[in-house]
């Protein structure tokens, strides 16, 4: 009779304990589950965020490749597209598909047959470093001679333009012009410039701007943005002489005002220069520019060259901007004037007139639309840019603790309820190096990923069994003692 008492106290724990351990097994076992599925979530997540990063880098490569392609000519390009669309107009797809767009290799050339022929001009200086070319020490030298024998040629009998387009050399080949020679030239350029015409004015401020000469080189810059900005006529442009808006001037203009667009007045200007050009210059039959003048009343190079230039200068896609017939654009004209050595002629189809001087507008002012495209700014900006110093690493006083393990279903302390998640946090969870855990033990799991997952489930399990074995011997000292007593 005492021993069926005691077995069956005994059978009563165990019924206790049953639920007990059945309850943190499941739990345990809903844990994992959980765990797995937010695993499988993360690895899932991390392939998309993969494959989506590859097809982004592709389409980036891929737009790269299309620009570069379509740079360099509309032969391959063009035909493909008007075959599919225009079929019945053949003779309009051959005409389109010879324009010229590598204004690239054009510049190139033309600097190249500047550098052959030797031509030793400020403006050649200018075209051979705005191209990406790079001067040799012998170069340099021999423009500083050339520069510093026409300054003493001078002989004191300073103009303002000569002094402004020499600063522009100087400048350009990487020379101070305020000590060149024994002269300083901004010195004297501030002297000059505002009592100079047009073209003093609108070299005065480029040239006071190719570097940083201080703050009464500046004020003259301000004061001769506002001589320059009186002088736009009621079309829009500028004029050498006259009422009527000259191509070379307003561009030029266009190229000197570009380099202040921040000073007020200075871009409702040029917006209303790229408004003349559009509605008055712009030429779509041949892509090209003309205002009839005194100077011209053909097209030439120079006059679509600075008014590229100027443009360009101002922030303008003279390629997108302004398409003509057959698509027909300021830079495939330009470069139609380019003969086979890499000179460009004045007059199409022409070689009279001083084709060097068209070959060096030519080539800064594709200098000037690859600065645009580039975002390098304006071609006359020769200022030294000065990094900064890296700061000195400053030690951590108090080291951050190390990071621990995201339980699921618990938020940090201090984290919002927006930032909360009841997902595994694998990037704390999982070990630093294969085979062992945060805390250095060795794992012990079959994988990584489980042994990642929180142990509080076996915690669990192993805590109720013995608190149950505990109840048991409880129970039964409880039951031998009372039978004791009887």
């Amino acid at each position: 009779m005492k021993r069926k008492q005691i077995y069956t106290g005994l059978w009563a724990s165990l019924l206790l304990l049953a639920p007990a351990v059945t309850s943190t097994t499941s739990a345990h076992a809903t844990d994992i589950q959980t765990g797995q599925q937010s695993v499988a979530t993360s690895q899932l997540s991390a392939s998309q965020s993969t494959s989506s990063q590859v097809a982004s880098d592709q389409l980036v490569e891929s737009s790269r490749q299309s620009q570069g392609t379509s740079s360099c000519s509309q032969v391959a390009e063009v035909p493909a597209k008007t075959a599919q669309t225009t079929n019945n107009q053949p003779v309009k797809s051959a005409a389109k598909a010879v324009l010229n767009q590598d204004y690239q290799g054009a510049m190139a050339r033309g600097a190249q047959q500047l550098t052959t022929s030797q031509d030793t001009e400020v403006w050649a200086a200018l075209a051979r470093i705005s191209s990406g070319a790079q001067l040799t020490t012998a170069q340099k030298a021999t423009f500083h001679q050339v520069f510093a024998e026409e300054l003493t040629g001078m002989a004191g009998h300073y103009s303002a333009t000569n002094l402004e387009r020499l600063t522009i050399g100087i400048a350009a080949i990487g020379e101070d012009p305020t000590q060149f020679n024994g002269v300083n030239l901004i010195a004297e350029i501030i002297k000059k410039a505002a009592t100079a015409g047009i073209t003093g004015q609108v070299y005065g401020i480029i040239a006071l701007s190719t570097q940083d000469y201080g703050s009464q080189a500046n004020q003259t810059i301000n004061q001769l943005i506002d001589l320059v900005l009186k002088q736009q006529n009621t079309a829009g442009g500028w004029a050498f002489f006259g009422s009527v808006s000259d191509l070379d001037i307003t561009g030029m203009t266009m190229s000197a005002l570009g380099m202040h667009r921040d000073q007020p007045k200075v871009q409702s200007a040029l917006d209303r220069a790229v408004a003349l050009l559009k509605t008055t210059g712009f030429v779509k039959a041949t892509g090209g520019f003309l205002i009839p003048g005194g100077f011209s009343t053909e097209e030439n190079s120079n006059s679509t060259a600075m008014a590229i230039l100027g443009l360009a200068a101002a922030g303008v896609n003279p390629a997108t901007t302004f398409v003509g017939d057959n698509g027909a654009t300021p830079i495939t004209n330009l470069i139609a004037y380019q003969k086979a050595d890499g000179q460009f002629r004045w007059m199409m189809g022409s070689d009279d007139g001083a084709l060097s001087m068209s070959t060096e507008q030519a080539v800064y002012a594709l200098g000037q639309y690859d600065y645009l495209l580039k975002g390098k700014g304006s071609i006359y900006n020769f200022k030294k840019v000065v990094p900064e110093p890296d700061p000195e690493p400053k030690p951590d006083p108090k080291p951050a603790p190390d990071p621990k393990p995201s339980i699921p279903g618990k938020k940090p302390a201090g984290e919002s309820s927006a930032s909360s998640s009841s997902e595994v946090d694998l990037d704390k969870t999982l070990p630093k190096q294969p085979g062992y855990k945060e805390d250095g033990m060795p794992l012990t799991g079959t994988t990584a990923t489980q042994d990642a997952l929180p142990q509080t489930g076996h915690q669990s399990v192993w805590g109720s069994v013995l608190a149950g074995l505990f109840m048991l011997l409880g129970v039964a000292g409880y039951q031998t003692r009372r039978l004791k007593q009887r």
